[in-house]
């Protein structure tokens, strides 16, 4: 038998729909930089939802990990003249 491998991804919990975000890399380097220092200095960075497009501020405190694979964002309608 196979073992399937989890996907696993870093992100953060939407305030307004509770939608799982994911985050950059660079915001997780950022967590891993802060969190090894004694004293704690907040960070924070701007994610938008993919789910409900909310934008909000969050702490690099609040970063977690996701099983599964990120949602895809979602496509919005072009108009003609865009």
């Amino acid at each position: 038998m196979i073992a399937e491998i989890m996907k696993t991804y870093s992100g953060v919990l939407c305030v307004q729909c509770g939608e799982p975000i994911p985050v950059s890399a660079r915001v997780v380097s950022l967590q891993e930089e802060v969190m090894s220092k004694e004293s704690y200095v907040p960070h924070a960075f701007n994610a938008r939802c993919r789910s409900c497009e909310g934008e909000n501020m969050y702490s690099v405190a609040d970063v977690r990990v996701f099983e599964g694979e990120p949602r895809k964002r979602r496509s919005r309608a072009r108009s003609a003249g865009a």
